[in-house]
């Protein structure tokens, strides 16, 4: 379903569902499909990927001006891991490519100290941000905005028309600061493409709907487990972020049930991303080298015995 809410000529905001009111319907696709594409899984990064480029192409058929510049599809900006917005822009821009449109993929990377963190508490809150309400996300938002360098591909907007790619929109506390940037780099046209867009009223009353979401159908640690496991799963921010905020028995229990191949994969990405290599995380980090995999893999068997 489309839906559109303008909120100036320049700046269009669509989304695949609205939603206005709960109890929220799980169990339909949208909302099925959702937590395991917000980890990484891309079977489902697929299936959200060509309803949002569908979505996209009929903005495009629509375009006023379709002998300028080429569209330029982007998402929020990442350090190493992408988000599952991320993963949705690359897959979305692939599929408009395909279709003989004239795009391209600009990805604006966030700089070390925007992602570093100093203790447990600060990881937890950032990383757990659709917990947290309305003031809590702004003054987050407010942190990584004042550490912002300057990233040269903003200057590839200047004049474009952009097509923004993210997931969720709640409180639009990120879409504030990403206009706010499209407009220092004189991007002509944003328009924003979310899966889902809560009423204004709905979301000031309840933010952690987005949490509700994102957990839905993946509570348990055996369903966290599989999907860490499973080959078709491009890890995200999210995805990490999660594995590394588990208590240290459940984590213990998780890398246990992975294969070796697996556990390097991850430990190797968590050094590329930076902030797990922080003291706060090195037992964490320690436990997924080669040395421990036998422990592990022992733990995991007792717990399954007992």
């Amino acid at each position: 379903m489309l839906m559109t809410e303008p909120v100036n000529r320049a700046q269009q905001l669509y989304c695949l569902e609205k939603i206005t009111g709960l109890p929220l319907p799980l169990s339909v696709a949208l909302y099925r499909h959702y937590p395991g594409m917000k980890l990484g899984q891309m079977p489902l990064v697929d299936f959200f990927s060509r309803e949002l480029a569908l979505l996209a192409a009929d903005i495009m058929r629509n375009d006023v001006a379709p002998s300028g510049p080429g569209w330029v599809i982007t998402a929020p900006a990442y350090y190493s891991l992408p988000s599952a917005a991320n993963l949705l822009a690359r897959q979305v821009c692939k599929l408009l490519l395909q279709w003989g449109h004239r795009v391209d993929l600009i990805e604006p990377r966030l700089n070390q100290q925007q992602i570093a963190v100093s203790n447990l508490a600060e990881f937890r809150q950032s990383n757990d941000y659709s917990k947290n309400p309305s003031q809590t996300r702004m003054a987050e938002r407010q942190r990584v905005h004042a550490l912002a360098g300057k990233d040269t591909q903003m200057s590839a907007f200047r004049h474009r028309r952009v097509m923004i790619i993210n997931d969720i929109h709640v409180t639009g506390t990120q879409q504030k600061f990403m206009q706010a940037a499209m407009q220092d780099a004189s991007a002509s046209e944003t328009h924003w493409l979310y899966i889902f867009h809560v009423e204004q009223g709905l979301a000031q009353q309840h933010p952690e709907i987005e949490f509700q979401i994102n957990s839905n159908g993946i509570t348990g640690l055996d369903s966290f487990a599989a999907i860490l496991a499973d080959e078709q799963t491009q890890y995200t921010t999210r995805c990490l972020a999660r594995l590394f905020s588990e208590e240290i028995e459940d984590y213990r229990y998780l890398i246990g049930a992975l294969q070796a191949g697996t556990r390097e994969k991850i430990l190797q990405l968590a050094q590329a991303e930076g902030r797990y290599n922080h003291s706060i995380f090195a037992e964490k980090m320690q436990l997924l080298s080669a040395r421990h995999v036998q422990m592990a893999e022992k733990q995991t068997m007792e717990k399954e015995e007992g």
